[in-house]
C-alpha cells in the first residue's frame, strides 16, 4: 500500500480494518508498492526489493489519465491529474470542467466523489444556460461502506476539501449498515410505491 494506513483520512477506520485483518492473519504491509511479479515462483516485488510470496495476486494497474486527455492538454503528462478549480471544477479552458478520475480536484479516486461533482458541474452548465445563479461550491465529500465479513458493515464519511486537510469519520461496523439487513427493511413493490416489511 502506498499510504501509511488503510484510509488515511480517518484514524478510526484504520484502527478497525487493521484490527479486521490482524484476526485473520493478513499483514498490512505500508509505504510500498508492487514493482515486479515472479508468477514463476508466486513472488511479488515490493518497490524496496523485499519479495512476498503469494497464492493469489490481485493487483490495480496503474492509475493515470488517458492518453486522449494527455494530447487534448488538459492534462500536463500521462501521470498528472487534469488541474481544476476546486470549487467548481473548471478546467483552465472556459466553459470545460473535469469530472471523476481525471480531475486533480484532490477527493478519492471513488464513484461517490465523482457523483457528487458530476452533480455541481451539470448545476453550473444548467446555470449558465438559463442566467441563473452559480451552484454551491465542490465539498469533496462523500461516504463508503466498508465490509468486514460475517453481516459487519462499517462506513466511513470523509470530507476532502473544507479544512486544512482531509476528515474522516467511522460509523462502527454492525449488522444495520448491511445491504441484506437494507434490503429486508425496504423494498420496491412493482407499482413503484415503498413499503416497510
Amino acid at each position: 500500500m502506498p499510504f501509511g494506513t488503510p484510509i488515511p483520512p480517518s484514524p478510526e477506520t484504520s484502527q478497525a480494518i487493521l484490527a479486521a485483518f490482524a484476526e485473520r492473519g493478513i499483514r498490512f504491509v505500508k509505504d510500498s508498492l508492487v514493482k515486479a511479479l515472479d508468477p514463476g515462483r508466486k513472488v511479488a516485488v515490493l518497490s524496496d526489493g523485499t519479495e512476498m510470496p503469494y497464492d493469489l495476486f490481485l493487483g490495480v494497474g496503474v492509475h493515470r489519465v488517458p492518453q486522449v486527455v494527455v494530447e487534448s492538454g488538459l492534462a500536463g503528462d500521462a501521470y498528472g491529474w487534469v488541474p481544476v478549480n476546486k470549487k467548481t471544477l473548471e478546467t483552465k479552458f472556459p466553459g470545460v470542467y473535469a469530472v471523476g478520475d481525471v480531475n486533480g480536484v484532490g477527493t478519492a479516486k471513488a464513484g461517490v466523489f465523482a457523483e457528487g461533482a458530476a452533480r455541481v458541474v451539470a448545476a453550473a452548465i444548467i446555470a449558465q444556460l438559463r442566467g441563473g445563479p452559480s451552484p454551491e461550491a465542490y465539498k469533496g465529500a462523500g461516504a463508503c461502506y466498508v465490509e468486514f465479513g460475517h453481516g459487519q458493515v462499517g462506513r466511513v464519511d470523509v470530507d476532502f476539501l473544507s479544512g486544512p486537510k482531509p476528515t474522516g469519520t467511522f460509523q462502527e461496523a454492525s449488522e444495520a449498515l448491511s445491504p441484506r439487513r437494507r434490503e429486508g427493511q425496504l423494498r420496491i413493490k412493482p407499482d413503484s410505491a415503498l413499503v416497510r416489511t
